[in-house]
Order: C-alpha cells, then structure tokens, then sequence
C-alpha cells in the first residue's frame, strides 16, 4: 500500500462545492471549518433539508488539517452523493502546542456551531438551494479523527444518530502510545528524539506559533512521526484525566448514539494497534450489549482504506445499519 500525500492534489474534491467559515477565535487566531457540498445538491435543489456527515481530520492530534487532501478518503464523498449529504469537516488546535482538554474544547464550539449557526450558514452561502438537517448527523473520521468521532458520540449521544471510525487512535493507555511505537510506522523511523525535544523547546521559549489548528502541508508529519515513535501519549495526555478516555468514560456511564457504530481497522496497523478497537468492542459488548457495535478487521496497514468504496461487501455491510439509523 502506498498513500501519496500530495498537498496540492486536491482532485478528489472537484465534484464538491467547498465552503470556508471561522466558527471560533482564540486570542485572536481563526479557527476554520469547511463545509462539503456535492454540486449535484446544487445543480438539482432538493426539498428535503440534507442530512450531515460530521467528519473529523486525522493527523496523530499533531499534523494535517481538515482538508488534507491524502487523509479525506473518497468513500466519504461517495456516501455524501449517493444520500445528498453535507460533509462538515473542522479544523482544531493542534497539539503539543494546545493540551488535549483545548483540543476538545475546539470539538465542543464547533459541534456548537453546527447545531446552532450551521444551516443559516449554508442557506446564506447556496443562496437558499441547500437546506441541512441537523438532527440528522453522522460521525465520521481517522485515527486521531476516529477518537474524536467516537468521543463525539459518547459526549453527544441524544444529538447523533450514529458513529463510523476508521482505525482509531483511542486505547491512549496502551503502551505502544505512552512508551512509543519501538519501531518503523508506515515505513518511517524511528525517527531521533531530538526532533520532539528541539519542538518542545521552541514551544517554552516562544519561538514557534502559540496556536497552530491547520498544517495544510503536512510539515508537521515529521514531529508527529517523532513523538508516535517516543511516546504520544506522555507527550499530549493526562491518563488520569478520564473525561479524555473513551473507555473511561464508558466506564463511568457514558454511551453511544443508539443508531450504533462502525469501526474498522487493519490487521498490520503499525501507527494504531488494532488492539484497541478489538477492545473496545468488548468493552461495549459488556456494558451496553443492546447497542450495535460493528467491528471489521481487514489485512492492511495504516490508512488501508484510501481506495476503498461504499459498495464493497466489507463497507456496505458495516455501514448498513448506522446509514439507516442516520436517515431515518
């Protein structure tokens, strides 16, 4: 499997009307979400308001942006032509810069946002062709997307109706995050120490943006290489802070969306062990055995699924019950 990451390879958006708007300011820095909307939408206005794929950018929490063209998998586009859906993707403040409890706090404002600010935003911008149904939301998103996805669901459960996440960075208390991958990730590294403690002391000494919630180039990916090889999470995370475990906080009663979940995962993932996701199905299974958590394993690394289609037995058969829930 090869992913190319070319940023100027925007290609995969050409049937799809981009929207930008800031949703939040803090200390002065702009904090962007785009908004997806297939041009047939357009061409051909429905009377039925669209329903939402709320989609979450992957990047380690470190690295990319909402419209990183090599992380936006084409079976989101497809799923959001094939139901006439709306695609909202935000960016977020990244980390070391900003603590997880920021991050998610950007998470919090923006589904805010959506809720409130949204389709007033998208009538205005369409000139009244597109409306959004906002009741009717799905989320989606990889790796570090796919934590925030899920977390979205356990804090938000009455608000969606349904989550999907592709590979799941979400067992932050896995050794291969708090001591670091020991090895090649995607073929990369490891990568030397120093490249995490040169950011870190950039970081105290003031050197570097405060805030940073958009690396469109990906020129972070070496640093997130770097700490993915030394230790994400002792890096990003207090792993007593149980507000930021998904497991934690299915444990203290949190659940998800009733319209269920859909995760997959590689079996060869070296970035995130699928050890995770393998967990946390059984979790579920033991504290909330009516929902429907689907799990697929499938052979591959790292972002197996960047040519994968709707229509492959695989996906259609997962995304069968939480599309229904999600339109319905």
């Amino acid at each position: 499997m090869s992913i190319k990451l070319d940023p100027d390879d925007t290609s995969r958006f050409d049937n799809l009307e981009v929207l930008t708007t800031t949703y939040k300011t803090v200390s002065g820095h702009e904090i962007t979400t785009n908004v997806l909307i297939p041009k047939q939408l357009l061409s051909k206005p429905s009377t039925t308001p669209a329903p939402i794929i709320l989609r979450y950018h992957g990047g380690g929490f470190i690295a990319a942006s909402s419209m990183f063209p090599a992380f936006f998998q084409p079976w989101h586009f497809q799923l959001a032509e094939r139901h006439s859906a709306v695609i909202v993707s935000p960016n977020y403040r990244l980390c070391p810069e900003a603590t997880m409890e920021e991050l998610m706090s950007d998470i919090e404002d923006h589904f805010t946002w959506v809720q409130t600010k949204l389709a007033s935003f998208v009538q205005e911008q369409t000139g009244g062709k597109v409306a959004v149904d906002t009741s009717r939301i799905l989320t989606a998103g990889d790796s570090a997307g796919g934590y925030i996805s899920l977390m979205a669901g356990l804090l938000h459960p009455d608000k969606i109706r349904a989550c999907t996440a592709a590979y799941p960075g979400i067992d932050l208390k896995d050794p291969h995050f708090l001591e670091g991958s020991k090895g090649p990730t995607l073929g990369v590294g490891p990568l030397p120490y120093s490249i995490v403690e040169d950011h870190m002391k950039k970081i105290r000494e003031g050197t570097i943006p405060a805030i940073i919630s958009d690396d469109s180039r990906f020129e972070r990916g070496g640093l997130m290489f770097g700490l993915t090889h030394h230790g994400l999470t002792k890096h990003l995370l207090d792993t007593e802070k149980r507000q930021l475990s998904p497991f934690d906080k299915i444990d203290d009663g949190a659940r998800f969306p009733r319209g269920g979940v859909f995760v997959w995962h590689g079996q060869d993932d070296t970035v995130v062990p699928a050890t995770g996701s393998i967990r946390l199905k059984e979790k579920v299974e033991k504290l909330d055995p009516e929902l429907e958590f689907h799990l697929t394993l499938r052979p591959g690394e790292h972002g197996f699924d960047h040519e994968s289609k709707i229509e492959e037995p695989w996906m259609e058969e997962g995304l069968n019950r939480v599309v229904k829930s999600w339109l319905q």
